[in-house]
């Protein structure tokens, strides 16, 4: 019988393959893509009649967007100031992240303003299989 933590590696491999995103990570313009599978997590919008109502306060827990990426060969740590694409008008580049996990590594992310983006797409060869279902 597997112990608890072969369960809860196998738990999380298991969540992070039904709510992965496919997307190509790139250090920079002139770097090589690579294709990755993410979990975006989306910092949670407080609405305005609920500023002054915390009794839901641990659902906003999420203050900042992250990302969470399988560590792998191809992908053996997470620079910062990164891009990880998800199309034509989505991306974000990666900022702090905390210390690999568990086979995970949590970063935060900001998004890319689409003229950045544009930009970037722009400077970037993405004829390659790897932008295959990401740029269209």
């Amino acid at each position: 019988m597997a112990g608890w933590r072969e369960q809860k590696q196998k738990a999380l491999a298991d969540i992070h393959g039904t709510f992965e995103i496919p997307a190509v990570y790139l250090t920079h313009a002139a770097g090589t893509p690579v294709r990755v599978n993410v979990r975006l997590h989306l910092a949670q919008v407080v609405q305005q009649n609920q500023i002054d109502d915390w009794s839901n306060g641990a659902t906003v827990l999420d203050m900042t967007n992250r990302i969470k990426f399988q560590k792998t060969l191809a992908l053996p740590k997470v620079h910062t100031r990164a891009y990880v694409i998800f199309g034509n008008s989505e991306a974000y580049i990666t900022g702090p992240s905390k210390p690999e996990r568990e086979g995970y590594i949590w970063v935060e992310v900001s998004e890319v303003p689409q003229a950045d983006l544009t930009a970037l797409l722009s400077s970037v060869d993405t004829t390659g299989t790897v932008w295959e279902g990401i740029i269209s």
